[in-house]
């Protein structure tokens, strides 16, 4: 008798419509090559479920990539949007405190710098700020 090996090499070739030469009877009837046989025969069950469409899929991957950036822009806008009404919350109360612990002065003296010198601070600066993230 053949080795094992060779008999399920002779199998699959001739599963295949391969084979180049035969093998005996008895050892094509035995027991191994029969269960080895079955085996093909499943894998092949098992295969041709993969060879049907049942993966035809129309997935729009730039509508799903739209709506991953608005979804984070949103979380984004959320974020800044906090931040915002907290620090104003901050600036205006300290504002409120020093006018009532210190004087009332301070309160001219910030609407003076609010109106004429943070301009001239402000807009240079931010125009820098712009063409420098456009470059």
């Amino acid at each position: 008798m053949k080795d094992s090996d060779e008999i399920k090499n002779f199998l699959i070739d001739e599963f295949y419509n391969e084979a180049k030469g035969k093998v005996d009877n008895n050892t094509n009837h035995s027991s191994e090559a029969s269960e080895f046989k079955s085996k093909l025969n499943s894998t092949v069950k098992k295969m041709d479920v993969l060879n049907e469409d049942i993966f035809d899929f129309q997935i729009d991957t730039l509508s799903i990539i739209e709506q991953g950036e608005s979804i984070s822009e949103n979380r984004k806008a959320k974020k800044e949007f906090i931040l915002f009404i907290l620090s104003s919350f901050i600036i205006l109360s300290s504002y409120a405190i020093a006018i009532i612990k210190i004087d009332s002065k301070i309160l001219i003296i910030s609407q003076i710098f609010i109106v004429i010198i943070a301009p001239w601070i402000i807009i240079p600066s931010l125009a820098t700020k712009r063409r420098g993230s456009e470059v």
